[in-house]
């Protein structure tokens, strides 16, 4: 893509993103006030790493070919190498109007059915 054709996409949070963050929070405030300080500083960084990057190219997320989120991209977040520690993102690219919807957020660890590589 020439840089000339270049087009930022907007990114919109979904009600249901923000139940998810939601969800997560209030996980994280039953383990004690300091879990909770840490998770304040991770969903900023989560929100800023969604915003930077699926603005900049919405396609660098694999697209879901089965399950629940089938249709949908994902990408994750966090940095270890242990899957299981990180976030898996699930959006929606709608190219010809710009813009991307972030659907949910999820923790690698939950018992919900694992999407597979």
């Amino acid at each position: 893509m020439r840089k000339e054709n270049y087009k930022a996409y907007k990114v919109l949070f979904t009600q249901e993103f923000e139940f998810c963050l939601d969800n997560v929070q209030q996980f994280f405030s039953e383990q004690g006030e300091e879990t909770l300080h840490w998770w304040y500083l991770r969903e900023d960084e989560i929100i800023e790493y969604i915003e930077t990057h699926l603005s900049e190219n919405p396609f660098i997320g694999k697209l879901v070919e089965s399950g629940s989120f089938k249709g949908l991209r994902r990408i994750t977040y966090g940095k270890s190498r242990h899957v299981m520690l990180n976030y898996i993102i699930y959006y929606a690219v709608h190219e010809s109007d710009g813009y991307v919807d972030v659907i949910n957020i999820l923790p690698s660890r939950t018992k919900r059915k694992r999407v597979t590589k």
